[in-house]
């Protein structure tokens, strides 16, 4: 089967999923923008990751999203070159989504024609999923989409993402409590299959023993209001008056530094380290030597707020006991006081008392450092993930043959 991934930037977790499925002999291709300046997305994910380590997979940095912004007189050409998608070109006019033509259209004029997709993937329901889905109109072929958090809970055009949505072959995405939120878009619950994040826990490092004093390690990508640093840090300060020994290290930063260096000006009366952007590696090797990983997400003002967190999944698969809220699909991922601690989201007294029972209590931080190691490893394996989406794309690859027998 020939698939083609559309995506706006490449991290580690699709990586895996991509290289999980070429080893199911899957012909695999990959569309990625092209370079882009000022891309805070692109820049943060090609600062750490690295492109599939297989030789059957095909990557291109040919998607313009310059086109996206540009002035408008700079895509007469480019559509000049596409008249001849004329029945596409009227649709996507109609729907007010003529700049993701000209991308989907410049795409698919730059293809060779051999490598003409059975399905197109794309990860994410935002700017890739529209192109993906102009591209599936103009090739004849079928396309689907995996939804994440910020696409589905916060979307730029609700119209626009129900159009997306419900247009895909198969709508795949990564929890139960996604899956409900899908069905408020009008989606047939038939189209919608839940397909976790695989994670290889081969590949991590495994769990340290804690140094002393204990240190606490926080992942916040971004550092935005969802990550919930500023609830953390207001635990930390419980903590120290009630004379509880714990070093906090936060990982992460926002693109131009400002939120980072005012949460340094604003704990430097606090055990707290605020170490910005690291590499994989490091982080990794962060959070390995832990006493325990501390996420405490919520709900922003605007509605955003995580799916399943990466950060949290690495982290269980590691073995290290973890601590998180009762939010989104985290539930799904910890169970309380069996594979990690949940607290009431934007309480740092729950958070505190959490934070304390696991530096109090060694064996209970190894039994769900334990626990929780298995929970990845049975339910975020690659080859599950793989396994589910080759299923489903077979079975729509199939499908379409069939109609096109048919006509």
């Amino acid at each position: 089967m020939r698939i083609l991934y559309v995506l706006g930037f490449l991290p580690p977790y699709i990586t895996r999923e991509i290289e999980a499925m070429a080893t199911r002999e899957h012909s695999i291709s990959v569309l990625l923008p092209e370079d882009r300046k000022n891309s805070e997305t692109a820049d943060f994910w090609n600062g750490i990751s690295q492109y599939p380590e297989t030789n059957s997979v095909g990557i291109r940095r040919n998607l313009k999203f310059k086109y996206l912004t540009c002035p408008l007189k700079q895509l007469a050409a480019p559509a000049f070159r596409s008249v001849r998608f004329i029945k596409t070109l009227t649709r996507s006019l109609k729907e007010r989504e003529f700049r993701y033509f000209v991308i989907a259209s410049d795409a698919v004029t730059g293809m060779d024609h051999p490598s003409k997709p059975d399905v197109i993937h794309a990860h994410f329901a935002q700017d890739q999923a529209h192109i993906a889905r102009i591209m599936a109109s103009i090739l004849k072929v079928p396309y689907t989409v995996t939804t994440h958090a910020t696409d589905i809970f916060v979307p730029k055009c609700k119209t626009r993402l129900r159009r997306v949505l419900c247009g895909a072959s198969r709508v795949f995405t990564i929890s139960e409590y996604n899956l409900s939120r899908l069905a408020e878009y009008g989606l047939n619950r038939e189209n919608i299959v839940v397909s976790r994040l695989g994670l290889d826990t081969t590949e991590l490092p495994y769990r340290k023993k804690p140094s002393s004093p204990p240190v606490a390690v926080c992942t916040a990508s971004g550092l935005v209001p969802k990550k919930g640093v500023h609830v953390l840090i207001q635990a930390m300060r419980l903590l120290q008056q009630r004379r509880i020994n714990c070093r906090l290290t936060v990982i992460g930063s926002d693109p131009d530094g400002t939120k980072l260096e005012e949460y340094r000006k604003n704990t430097t009366d606090l055990p707290v380290d605020f170490v910005g952007v690291l590499n994989s590696k490091e982080t990794l090797d962060a959070v390995s030597a832990a006493s325990f990983f501390v996420l405490p997400c919520i709900e922003a003002e605007n509605g955003d707020k995580d799916g399943i967190p990466v950060a949290l999944i690495e982290a269980m698969g590691m073995g290290v006991p973890c601590i998180s809220t009762r939010i989104s699909g985290i539930p799904e991922l910890i169970e309380n006081d069996i594979s990690g601690i949940l607290v009431k989201p934007e309480s740092p007294e729950e958070l505190a008392v959490a934070m304390t029972t696991l530096l109090s209590g060694i064996e209970l931080a190894d039994r769900l450092g334990s626990a929780g190691r298995n929970k990845v490893i049975a339910n975020h394996s690659p080859d599950n993930q793989a396994d589910i989406l080759t299923a489903n794309l077979t079975q729509i690859v199939a499908e379409n043959t069939v109609r096109k027998t048919e006509k």
